[in-house]
């Protein structure tokens, strides 16, 4: 192997020269050392520091940008070479650590509020995309200046240059990067091992809930819908706690987060759940309210139906059986329409009941009849449900 060599000179006592000798890299080699991770992630690191000294001048690379130096007519001794070296690293840490808590106010204060505005439009998340890149530039762009404001403060005047590049990489620094991934790793696995020995949140809520202990569920539902605002399942969990630690408007109130932010099988539970508070407070008006608000709000015949369909079943429940009776014979013509979600069985059975409390026996029986000749399925043959809290998610 080809050997070059690389001629040190100590800049303090100019009579010590040693010479290193090192294998001379091939072309392949190169390009192994231009993908080594370790030393990419040293290079755009908050740890990352050069000095080069030569010619009775010092360099000193930018804090936020790679290919700029500050050029300073004299030569500085070790010390402040420390110095400067771990004052770089705050600078660095305060530039990056000021860029992460940007993208978590961003994710907290736009994304988390507003995640409609993002869906299914690419416009909107290519112009989100620009304002963070923005912010981005806005904040090394400052850092660099205050940077450079305490360089003039401390040690003179200087004049910005391209900084030289180097194949050599300082020890002292590369091996605090090392260190401090290290760390990193060491918190992150201490993280991992405290979620599995603590366990899920969501089965440690589950099994709070299971207990009885709806403070202490309550407790923690809060924690998890702020560290993720937009997930149901948390203002769900809560609204069933709260429910049972006797705060009803608490629970209606978590019921319509979740609501609006379900959009699985579990977003109609969450209303169900909300119409269920209400009627356990008696506030039938309320109920009929909400029903009334998303029927009106109902994206297409699916949800309007099944809304309309459960509203019967209410208004059946409090005893409104005339009201009631509109409904099934608005649905019955509905499932005419080839809208195979409106059960034309379970339907006139449901109306035969409603028929009954009616004292309208003649109907009812027709109803039931008609039910019968439909093969009605036993499962199918029950009585019109009444309001149930249920825990979902």
């Amino acid at each position: 192997m080809d050997f070059f060599y690389i001629f040190t000179q100590n800049n303090i006592d100019k009579k010590n020269v040693y010479v290193k000798i090192l294998p001379r890299r091939t072309g392949c080699e190169n390009k192994m050392a231009k993908v080594h991770i370790l030393k990419w992630l040293y290079k755009h690191s908050p740890v990352n520091f050069y000095s080069v000294t030569e010619n009775g001048e010092t360099i000193i690379k930018s804090v936020n940008n790679i290919s700029v130096g500050y050029k300073f007519d004299k030569v500085f001794p070790p010390e402040v070479i420390e110095k400067l070296r771990k004052n770089t690293r705050l600078f660095k840490r305060c530039s990056t650590l000021l860029i992460l808590f940007s993208y978590i106010a961003l994710v907290y204060g736009v994304i988390f509020p507003n995640y409609t505005y993002f869906e299914g439009s690419a416009e909107h998340v290519l112009w989100f995309l620009l304002f963070v890149i923005a912010i981005t530039v806005l904040i090394a762009f400052i850092n660099s200046r205050i940077y450079e404001f305490y360089l003039r403060k401390n040690y003179g005047s200087y004049e910005r240059t391209h900084f030289p590049s180097s194949n050599s990489i300082e020890d002292q620094s590369y091996r605090d990067f090392k260190l401090e991934l290290v760390k990193i790793f060491v918190l992150v696995i201490a993280i991992v091992g405290v979620y599995f020995w603590i366990g899920s949140p969501h089965i440690n809520t589950m099994n709070m809930i299971s207990q009885g202990r709806y403070e202490d569920a309550v407790k923690m539902t809060t924690i998890w819908s702020k560290i993720i605002p937009n997930d149901p399942k948390w203002y769900s969990l809560r609204a069933y706690a709260k429910f049972h630690s006797g705060d009803f408007e608490g629970a209606i109130e978590d019921y319509d987060k979740a609501y609006n932010l379900e959009n699985d099988e579990y977003k109609m539970m969450n209303f169900d759940n909300k119409i269920y508070v209400r009627y356990a407070q008696r506030d039938y008006k309320g109920a009929l309210k909400d029903f009334d608000t998303e029927i009106s709000n109902a994206k297409d015949d699916y949800d309007r139906d099944s809304l309309l369909w459960d509203k019967a079943q209410f208004l059946y429940n409090i005893e409104r059986y005339n009201e009631a009776l509109k409904i099934y014979n608005e649905l019955l013509v509905n499932a005419e329409s080839d809208r195979i979600y409106l059960i034309q069985n379970r339907l006139y059975y449901e109306r035969a009941q409603v028929y009954m409390r009616l004292n309208k026996e003649e109907e009812a029986q027709e109803d039931l009849d008609r039910a019968s000749e439909m093969n009605l399925e036993p499962n199918f043959q029950n009585p019109i449900p009444a309001p149930t809290l249920l825990l979902g998610n």
